[in-house]
């Protein structure tokens, strides 16, 4: 799906998910469930916060002999405020694969092949996760060779220039894409301040400084990876008793504090903004639109955050009810006079701080970018004078609600749910809060939204074309 290629450049968060409890610390660590059955959680996860910062999160799941262990660092793209330093976080995900001093890199390999796991990694613009999905009986060993890796990590710089070289191979093989260029230029168009104006990979000319930046590397791993700022979380066949045994064990006496970087503040913006790029190599003509919308949650009181969590629910009935393969938008670009090869809009696409609600097309022969975009405005223009269907919101709430609930099939899943939510909300009622704000989304809601963040003002676009062909009609 080629939302996913998009998602892999931009590194956003894409799914609705739960969160970590995380109570203050405490002299000793204390379990707390949450209330009730929550989404797609037959048993609500159980959450201990360690004297030290650490969360430790437990979530049942029907997966017998079978756990996936997910430490999430709420690290990403977001905190890379100095200049000339981008990609660092997405850089660590190479580099804690290096092992330690205790177990280098091809030891820990093999101990996780030893009892057959999978473990990967992923960074996004708020957050660093790393997987492990292993038999439970592997447990022990896991949180062994985990906590070791993460309070030991050991690198030479021959190893660091070695995986930045990796980073920079990485980097020119998605610019073979369209779709990096043109993240990067709406990343940049709609950020003008604020550190997601760059990308989750990084600059290009960073990336190519990086290997002279070891110290900097050292220094950004214990501003980070902290275990107030980390979170293990496994889903699964799992008890919280034993799990937490075994962690105070072994992460009980990591220290350390996360940095708080100042992020800088994106202003309000006044008037939107497009750019063109003129592709050298093969490609349909493709539309990026990016409309300034505000964070999942966000900072401020309780009833702030109600209210923004409200406006993410109904701007997600929005991308149902415009660019669903239901919706007359597309039946008519896509199917009845096909002037479209795709059309697709980044549902899900939380993010801690304010954002971007994201539409993507790719032009047939013959289609200009000004009929596609003026098309994709009077559906918005129409929803923002109030012509809604009432029956067709109501429809789409229910599917969205469906769909939070039923799209976790695995423990993996589970995992991977839980850790999006820490990232971009903080809160441990995420899942409930947003499924209740998604229950309560109406017509008023929805022609409240377009009118106030789909908006020429807040728009930024960016279209691209071979040479040959670029400008006008394509």
């Amino acid at each position: 799906m080629r939302a996913l290629a998009w998602l892999a450049v931009c590194g956003a968060a894409s799914l609705p998910s739960l969160l970590a409890y995380a109570e203050p610390p405490a002299s000793a660590p204390t379990a707390k469930p949450t209330a009730g059955q929550v989404g797609p959680f037959a048993t609500p996860p159980t959450v201990t916060q360690l004297p030290n910062g650490l969360s430790v999160v437990t979530v049942p799941w029907n997966s017998p002999g079978i756990i996936a262990y997910y430490t999430l660092v709420r690290v990403g793209a977001r905190d890379e405020v100095e200049p000339g330093h981008s990609g660092f976080a997405h850089l660590f995900e190479h580099m804690m694969f290096r092992g330690t001093e205790r177990l280098p890199e091809e030891a820990y390999e093999e101990r996780i092949q030893s009892f057959g796991a999978d473990n990967n990694a992923y960074t996004t613009q708020d957050f660093t996760l790393y997987t492990v999905t292993a038999p439970a009986s592997a447990l022990a060993e896991i949180v062994d060779i985990e906590a070791d890796r993460f309070q030991h990590l050991s690198y030479d710089e021959r190893a660091f220039r070695t995986e930045t070289g990796a980073v920079l191979g990485e980097y020119n093989k998605s610019a073979a894409s369209p779709a990096t260029k043109m993240w990067e230029a709406l990343s940049e168009l709609a950020f003008t301040r604020h550190t997601y104006g760059h990308t989750t990979i990084g600059y290009l000319a960073d990336i190519q400084a990086m290997p002279d930046k070891f110290a900097y590397s050292r220094a950004f791993f214990r501003r980070f990876y902290t275990p107030d700022n980390t979170t293990v979380l496994v889903a699964g066949d799992v008890r919280h008793e034993a799990l937490l045994e075994l962690v105070q064990k072994h992460y009980g006496s990591w220290k350390g504090t996360r940095d708080q970087p100042k992020i800088p503040v994106e202003p309000e913006p006044e008037k939107g903004a497009r750019r063109h790029i003129d592709w050298d190599g093969m490609s349909a003509p493709q539309l990026l639109v990016g409309y300034r919308t505000g964070a999942f949650m966000g900072e401020g009181d309780a009833s702030m955050q109600r209210t923004r969590l409200r406006d993410t629910a109904a701007l997600e009935v929005v991308h149902a009810l415009l660019f669903d393969r239901a919706s007359p938008l597309y039946q008519s670009l896509v199917v009845d006079q096909p002037r479209l090869l795709e059309l697709e809009s980044w549902t899900s696409n939380f993010s801690r701080d304010p954002g971007l609600f994201v539409v993507s097309a790719e032009l047939k022969e013959g289609t200009s970018f000004e009929e596609i975009e003026q098309q994709v405005a009077r559906a918005i223009d129409a929803l923002a004078r109030g012509e809604i269907d009432p029956a067709r919101v109501a429809a789409v709430r229910s599917h969205l609600r469906y769909a939070a609930t039923t799209r976790v099939e695995t423990a993996s899943d589970a995992a991977d749910l839980l850790a999006q939510m820490i990232a971009v909300s903080g809160r441990t009622d995420t899942l409930g809060a947003y499924l209740a704000a998604l229950a309560e989304v109406t017509v008023a809601d929805v022609q409240r939204v377009a009118s106030t963040y789909l908006t020429a003002p807040r728009r930024f676009v960016v279209t691209l074309a071979p040479k040959a062909r670029a400008g006008g009609a394509p």
